[in-house]
């Protein structure tokens, strides 16, 4: 904590300094003028590349000035808290401004063309200066009270009002009084009367456009923060110049105290989101795990408002610079972010888990809906960030329709994916937990993602398989089935066996199995015991095979091997769990190993038997009769 309040300090620091020394040689008014200047320049530039058939962009001195001119006008804020307004000054001004308002009146009606035109424009230049210059003191007192973004607006607004509308009725009416009189000869001074209406009327707008930024901070205006500096440096018994102990002790203050509070509001923050987890057997669990993740990022967003307050506090009277203070809005957004991310990663997940088991809805869709969320979110951050930065969002957004075709041939495999997992969720071909085979993949489905799906395989590997593939190829669902999981054996008889014996040891292995309790009898079927949603479709599609119920039984003799007489076995288990299913397949073969003894037969295995018709040929008599 000592390491961030000490670069904070710093930064502002040596910001400030250098802030302060790019502007000690200028005030409000020169910065008027020197924008009016930078203005003349740029419609110079202008002019020489529409002579050339080029944009002004070309001219290699254009961006310089557009630059300073930026530069210039982040400047104003400060310089115009630093204006001391001098009643004299105006005094003289309202004075001078009558007199030549006299004049004015009295030339129209002289014959004095030029001394009257110039007058009037000159005349006209102070109202413009009166109207401007009004705002700007009135924009100073605003500031001196703790400004808040709607009043800083409404006094911009009001000034920009009269500075447009009046000018606009004042030159229209001077030009018209000037019909006959050469009004072709002062089109430049008209050009640069317009030209300095224009460059009171970008200084209000700037204002205006960034009056949020401009406000002053609501902890700094409601708690009267400047009335506590100024209290605490009349209790400081002694003085030195350029230091503000005031300033300097209430910034110690604010950033410990809410540095402190990154505990109680992280505690105030879980207690509010699991309040639906106090009766859950895993709620102290859950709680701390959300604790653990929202804890940093409250943490962060509290001591950068901390830092955003005593830099309020440090510049006062002035406003931060703008430039500060969108970096400030920047890292609120990105802290932000971070905090919603983390609580949809936390509470959002346990919630959303809650109502996918009491509804019961697919889990693969909360997912998926968890992983749109995420993404519209970073979008969202990430184009608040753009607008900070002076970027316009609405013409990006726009050149998306331009640059469409570029970006979807570029990315046109993750779309591909994106789009099959979206095909995938309405098709509801399997599900998270499902134990499918594609191709040569073969697992259960971990996880259904936006471009891809995360299987776990029988050997304990995790294979990630693109979306596309699953939605092209055949996949084959070993858990999308209720009742049956096949056992086909062939019982393989000697050939010594007679009819008798074998349909007899047919007959009762398919008696052992119409009585065996886990195997699937005939009667076993989806359509006896069938949701009403899927009542009224039995006449269309066949409900065991949809919802999957498999139920047949067969046993009977069916080939005459090489060596053996072989009775097939087809039946299904009750249960479709694979360790359930070996413990039945067990216990069925070892009743028809009991059924085959108890007939008295015998398995028969691969054999073959050699047949010598002419023995004696062979071996000779003796021969044959030793072996006898």
């Amino acid at each position: 904590m000592k390491k961030i309040f000490l670069l904070f300090f710093s930064l502002i620091f040596i910001s400030f300094n250098s802030f302060a020394e790019n502007i000690d040689d200028v005030d409000i008014v020169l910065a008027v003028k020197k924008l009016d200047e930078i203005n003349a320049q740029i419609e110079t530039i202008k002019a020489q590349a529409a002579d050339k058939n080029e944009t002004a962009e070309q001219n290699v001195l254009f961006k310089g000035v557009v630059t300073k001119k930026s530069e210039l006008l982040d400047k104003i804020p400060y310089l115009l808290m630093e204006a001391r307004v001098d009643d004299e000054q105006i005094s003289q001004f309202r004075s001078n401004k009558a007199k030549l308002e006299t004049k004015v009146k009295r030339l129209k009606t002289a014959n004095n063309k030029k001394a009257y035109i110039e007058s009037a424009m000159e005349l006209e230049k102070m109202n413009m200066e009166a109207y401007f210059y009004k705002t700007l003191i009135e924009l100073g007192k605003i500031f001196s009270d703790g400004a808040r973004t709607a009043k800083i607006k409404s006094a911009i607004e009001d000034g920009l009002l009269d500075l447009q509308t009046n000018s606009y009725v004042s030159i229209k009416e001077l030009k018209s009084s000037m019909d006959g009189m050469g009004i072709q000869g002062y089109i430049n001074e008209f050009n640069s009367l317009e030209l300095y209406r224009k460059t009171f009327e970008e200084i209000l707008i700037y204002l205006r456009d960034n009056a949020e930024l401009l406000s002053t901070n609501y902890f700094f205006s409601e708690l009267n923060l400047k009335t506590a500096i100024g209290f605490i440096n009349q209790q400081i018994p002694f003085e030195m110049k350029d230091v503000n102990f005031g300033k300097i002790i209430l910034i110690l203050f604010v950033f410990l105290f809410f540095i402190s509070f990154t505990r109680i509001l992280s505690a105030i923050t879980y207690k509010i989101l699991l309040s639906l987890f106090s009766k859950d057997n895993q709620g102290s669990f859950i709680k701390e795990q959300i604790m653990r993740i929202v804890k940093r990022p409250i943490f962060f967003i509290l001591a950068v408002y901390a830092i955003d307050l005593c830099a309020s506090i440090f510049y006062y009277p002035a406003p931060v610079p703008i430039k500060f203070v969108n970096y400030f809005s920047i890292v609120f957004i990105i802290s932000f972010t971070w905090l919603i991310l983390g609580i949809l990663d936390s509470y959002g997940i346990v919630f959303i888990s809650e109502i996918t088991k009491k509804s019961g809805g697919r889990k693969e869709v909360i997912n998926l809906i968890l992983k749109i969320v995420y993404f519209i979110i970073i979008i969202i951050a990430f184009l608040l960030i753009l607008s900070r930065l002076g970027f316009n969002v609405s013409a990006i957004i726009a050149s998306l329709g331009i640059g469409g075709l570029a970006i979807a041939l570029a990315t046109k495999d993750i779309l591909a994916n994106f789009f099959a997992s979206i095909m995938m969720l309405f098709d509801n071909s399997f599900s998270q937990g499902d134990s499918i085979v594609c191709g040569d993949i073969e697992g259960v489905v971990v996880e259904i993602g936006l471009r891809k799906t995360t299987v776990r395989t029988a050997d304990n590997a995790l294979i990630f398989v693109p979306n596309s593939k699953l939605a092209s190829d055949p996949i084959r669902n070993w858990t999308r089935r209720r009742l049956g999981r096949l056992i086909r054996l062939t019982i393989s008889l000697e050939y010594k066996a007679t009819v008798a014996q074998v349909k007899k040891c047919a007959e009762e292995i398919k008696e052992m199995l119409l009585n065996h309790p886990d195997i699937a009898k005939p009667n076993d079927l989806g359509s006896n015991d069938i949701q009403n949603t899927l009542r009224l479709r039995k006449n269309i599609v066949s409900i065991d095979d949809l919802i999957g119920y498999k139920s047949n039984l067969f046993v009977a003799v069916d080939n005459l091997s090489d060596s053996s007489i072989d009775i097939l076995v087809y039946c299904f288990s009750k249960t479709i769990v694979w360790g359930e299913f070996l413990s039945v397949k067990e216990d069925v073969i070892l009743k028809i190993m009991n059924i085959v003894e108890k007939n008295g037969l015998s398995f028969a295995f691969p054999s073959q038997s050699l047949y010598i018709e002419n023995l004696k040929d062979v071996i000779g008599t003796k021969g044959i009769t030793q072996i006898q």
